[in-house]
């Protein structure tokens, strides 16, 4: 796609989804760095931070869910709802309003394919890029 600025912040508990996103993310070959965070409390810490061009969150998390990430993101400048994909396994329409409501127009339910989540991500990457030559 483009040479290596951008950098994707993965925030999920289970250990093989983040194995598995990353490998998705590394093949993609745009960005400088991959950072994992296993749980909503580190993610929120990396967020405010650093800006991400892509931001691949779960939302059923201990500690701290991805609607909370969500809630703290708002007062954010560094990163934007339009970076977010949502990850999840499970949607419920209380959640899906709740991250609907937030901003958040992308998604990806687990399981998925690598082709799947290209298509989802790619658009986003894209726009990211563009606004980062800017």
């Amino acid at each position: 796609m483009a040479n290596a600025q951008l950098d994707c912040l993965i925030i999920d508990d289970e250990k093989d989804i983040c194995e598995v996103l990353k490998i998705y993310c590394e093949n993609l070959g745009v960005f400088r760095n991959i950072i994992v965070a296993r749980d909503g409390i580190v993610g929120t810490n990396k967020l405010h931070n650093q800006k991400f061009g892509l931001i691949l969150l779960d939302i059923n998390m201990p500690k701290k869910s991805g609607l909370d990430v969500l809630k703290e993101f708002e007062g954010d400048h560094k990163n934007s709802f339009d970076s977010v994909i949502v990850v999840s396994g499970e949607l419920d329409k209380t959640k899906l309003s709740a991250i609907l409501g937030k901003g958040v127009k992308n998604f990806i339910i687990k399981p998925f394919t690598e082709a799947q989540f290209q298509e989802k991500v790619i658009p986003i990457l894209k726009a990211n890029l563009a606004k980062a030559k800017k």
